[in-house]
């Protein structure tokens, strides 16, 4: 089984950072949220691998390509690559994948070769359809413990850092 997070590793470490750090002229808590986003977002992906995505044999990015695809359509692969996040070589990778799972299709640009143009299947949608309402659950399960607010408080919360670097740039 992948390394889970244990509470009592996780405030040792914690608190092994702060010791490492004090007196240094960093912002601590910071630092804590930066270390905590990147952990929250590798237990619930590899979880997701292992609990529920593997029935399709699905990768954390091809979820989040068939996702994206499957919200906003046809898109060529390097609007694809922003939306999920990864580099053009990595969606390349994943699209290749998906395609030979029948989930996915993809054609050449009409005007420019070079272009490549990412849609589901039939076969696909109907898969996402049927995934998505079972990961939604799962992942719910994820925000027990948080009440309909703070899980609210944190999709804004992580919102203002996913869009802090359009901000800063806008200002520039």
């Amino acid at each position: 089984m992948p390394y889970e997070y244990d509470p009592d590793a996780l405030s040792a470490a914690e608190a092994d950072i702060r010791k490492r750090l004090t007196g240094s002229p960093v912002d601590l808590e910071v630092q804590r949220s930066i270390s905590n986003l990147y952990r929250a977002a590798s237990v619930v992906s590899r979880r997701a691998e292992r609990e529920i995505l593997s029935d399709l044999g699905l990768s954390w990015s091809a979820f989040v390509s068939l996702w994206v695809l499957w919200v906003w359509g046809e898109m060529d692969a390097t609007r694809l690559a922003n939306e999920v996040g990864l580099t053009p070589g990595t969606v390349t990778g994943v699209r290749k994948g998906l395609e030979k799972q029948g989930l996915i299709e993809t054609r050449k640009g009409e005007h420019d070769g070079r272009m490549v143009f990412i849609k589901l299947t039939n076969a696909g949608d109907a898969a996402f359809s049927d995934l998505y309402p079972r990961f939604n659950a799962w992942s719910s399960e994820l925000f027990v413990e948080l009440t309909a607010e703070q899980t609210t408080l944190l999709a804004d919360l992580l919102q203002n850092v996913v869009v802090a670097p359009v901000k800063t740039d806008e200002t520039s």
